[in-house]
């Protein structure tokens, strides 16, 4: 998600909102198979210690593996934002890419496992040991 910082500094404030889709180079090496397309929602304006701040909300859900029947489950997230833009983000002084910046915010809701709802044990044994429910 590509900001002109030209209508930012103009305004003072400017919505961000649309989808946002996480190329997979980003989780390939995770528990992750895909993440849907991000919905976001929200606006980055200039704080009062002109500063570029970004609130807004990422709701999305990620397709992972089941950690005992190794199925597909859709693990539906939300995250707010209140981030503080740094000024090594900015590449240039006409564009901020928001990319990285919500990228960092929807990894912090990866959970570590996930297991399908509906998921039955009925004998999971190996050799010497046995689970028993």
């Amino acid at each position: 998600m590509i900001v002109d910082l030209r209508k930012l500094n103009l305004n003072n404030k400017i919505p961000v909102n649309g989808e946002v889709i996480i190329p997979e180079d980003y989780y390939q090496n995770m528990d992750i198979i895909r993440i849907s397309p991000l919905s976001i929602n929200g606006e980055l304006f200039i704080n009062y210690e002109e500063e570029i701040q970004l609130n807004c909300m990422i709701k999305g859900h990620f397709i992972m593996t089941c950690g005992i029947s190794l199925e597909e489950v859709t693990y539906p997230f939300t995250s707010e934002v209140e981030q503080i833009i740094e000024e090594k983000a900015q590449k240039n002084q006409i564009n901020l890419d928001l990319l990285d910046v919500l990228w960092e915010n929807v990894v912090l809701e990866v959970p570590i496992k996930v297991t399908k709802k509906d998921v039955k044990i009925e004998s999971i044994k190996g050799e010497g040991w046995e689970v028993e429910s």
